[in-house]
């Protein structure tokens, strides 16, 4: 059938799709690899001591890149830096990237509570990205297309009634446990078909990139939700575009999950790196720093050091048992004194220190 793309796409398949090619011996070479180098990643996240702290610079990582995806852009450093201080004194950037990271965690949250998530845990998904007009879509008008040129790509099922149709079909996929096809072709099957009912007025892309990652822990292929997809696909974000118009308009199943098995494979081996190599500098930090320094609070300070490479007195203060300003400015000058930290400029007038080589390593992947 003929897809006009200035016609709302009511007729929008659900899920499973009818497309025969999940079983196509190139599709299933990558989803091997993939699923090896994703079992790698997990098994080194089990491994972890205080896993919620070390990866909270990843999943900041992860809100840069999804978000810039959608041209909210933000350094990673920018972005780091916002975690530390209140809203107010932060861009719209900023402010974006640091509900981005809300919103994925509350979506972990609500899987450890309770295994599931449903249409209302999608919306409440898009609402903590703090977009106006959140919600379930109930107007008509909204088309896809380059607002340079006024060009329409697609334009999406319309009604509420049948986005929820659409969406209850695709909860009920989501939280299906059956292992056929493999869990990583449905998350890719999964992630077409969010952004193909497009259900949000705004939020549809970056919605559902948190509700990837989020299968996989649903689904116990992560520990964490620490996988950074969304790097590779805003490094190729015009093939992104192009594949999932290749579904929609020619049924072209098998080169966009080649793609998100790629994505996911070479994401995967990056993040493991990348964390191993965390690992080896915080040993570094132990063994040629805090280990002669005669600090009592040592093990907390190296903690705290890696759950961010931007540091202030307060934010020191409230994730440490260190209670003094004293020793909280004894702490920031010995570890300035010794060449770890640097000063950096600050939105407040509180002093802003940073881990340069930290910062680098975070970086460079």
């Amino acid at each position: 059938m003929k897809i006009d793309p200035l016609q709302a796409y009511n007729s929008l398949p659900k899920l499973p799709p009818a497309a025969n090619v999940f079983n196509d011996v190139l599709i299933l070479k990558k989803t091997n690899q993939a699923n090896k180098a994703v079992s790698e990643l997990n098994g080194l996240l089990r491994t972890l001591e205080n896993p919620d702290i070390i990866l909270e610079p990843l999943k900041v990582k992860e809100a840069v890149e999804s978000s810039g995806i959608e041209n909210i852009n933000t350094t990673f450093s920018e972005a780091l830096q916002a975690e530390l201080f209140s809203t107010e004194k932060l861009s719209v950037e900023q402010k974006e990237t640091k509900n981005y990271k809300k919103a994925l965690l509350l979506g972990f949250q609500k899987i450890q509570k309770k295994q599931f998530l449903t249409t209302n845990d999608f919306v409440d998904i898009q609402k903590t990205l703090n977009i106006p007009h959140s919600g379930i879509r109930n107007l008509p008008g909204t088309r896809i297309g380059n607002s340079l040129t006024g060009q329409i790509f697609y334009t999406p099922p319309e009604g509420e009634d049948n986005i929820r149709n659409l969406l209850k079909n695709f909860e009920e996929y989501y939280n299906d446990h059956h292992t056929d096809p493999d869990y990583l072709i449905k998350m890719a099957i999964l992630h077409y078909q969010f952004e193909a009912i497009h259900p949000f007025f705004d939020g549809n892309g970056r919605t559902g990139r948190i509700l990837m990652v989020l299968y996989l822990t649903l689904h116990n292929i992560l520990f964490s939700p620490t996988l950074f997809i969304s790097k590779y696909i805003n490094e190729n974000r015009s093939k992104y575009y192009q594949l999932l118009k290749g579904v929609t308009f020619a049924d072209a199943w098998q080169e966009w999950i080649l793609f998100m098995l790629e994505a996911t494979c070479q994401q995967a081996r990056k993040t493991n790196q990348l964390i191993l190599d965390i690992l080896k500098l915080k040993n570094e930090f132990k063994t040629n720093v805090l280990s002669k320094l005669n600090l009592v609070y040592a093990p907390e300070l190296s903690t705290y050091i890696f759950s961010n490479a931007f540091y202030t007195k307060t934010q020191l203060m409230a994730h440490t048992s260190i209670k003094s300003n004293k020793t909280a400015i004894e702490y920031f000058g010995i570890l300035q004194e010794k060449g770890v930290l640097k000063i950096a400029s600050s939105p407040t007038k509180e002093k802003l220190y940073y881990f340069p080589k930290f910062l680098e390593l975070l970086e460079s992947y």
